[in-house]
């Protein structure tokens, strides 16, 4: 940041204030490297990323660590000194925060090489429903079924036992059908 002694203040008010408003309102928060070992994630890749996890109502989000570890502080979220030690990205998801960790997760995978074995971004930590997790607990995350999939499935459990009661209403109905029709072809 270039300028004043006021204009930087100003700017990093502003990215303060950005910062507060993203955390407090994202259901899920990963916390991100993406210059990895050796080669980082190139400005194509950091653009491509942002496009995809858009889909998926969230973004990436660069800053400095001490703005990062300010907001979260004032926000209560504590435990994550050790990994805004070194470069980070905050991720934040505001929808559905399984379907928004399988895409970082996802094109971290698409992005794996000899020094980064699990992909760019490095995955360093997260949190989610207030609890703190480990890249381990954020991948595990992200094998979970979306609201979507439990949606689905828990409408498929729901029609369940309407569909097998409407099959037994048809069967009867089959049924009498052909004994009236025995039965008039038993009267001729």
């Amino acid at each position: 940041m270039k300028g004043t002694h006021k204009e930087l203040m100003a700017k990093k008010g502003a990215i303060l204030d950005e910062l507060r408003e993203k955390v407090a309102k994202a259901e899920v928060i990963i916390f991100v490297d993406y210059r990895g070992t050796g080669k980082g994630l190139s400005v194509k890749d950091i653009s491509e990323l942002r496009r995809a996890v858009r889909k998926e109502n969230a973004e990436l989000k660069i800053a400095k660590n001490t703005l990062i570890a300010k907001v979260l502080k004032e926000n209560g979220i504590e435990g994550f000194e050790k990994v805004l030690e070194h470069p980070t990205a905050i991720y934040l998801g505001y929808g559905d925060p399984v379907a928004a960790t399988k895409a970082i997760v996802d094109f971290a995978k698409s992005k794996k090489n000899k020094e980064n074995p699990d992909g760019l971004p490095v995955i360093k930590a997260g949190r989610f429903d207030g609890e703190n997790l480990d890249a381990n607990g954020v991948r595990h995350l992200a094998t979970m079924p979306s609201r979507d999939e439990v949606l689905a499935q828990l409408m498929s459990l729901i029609n369940s036992p309407a569909q097998k009661v409407m099959g037994v209403i048809n069967g009867a109905g089959r049924d009498i059908l052909s004994i009236l029709d025995q039965y008039s072809k038993k009267e001729e």
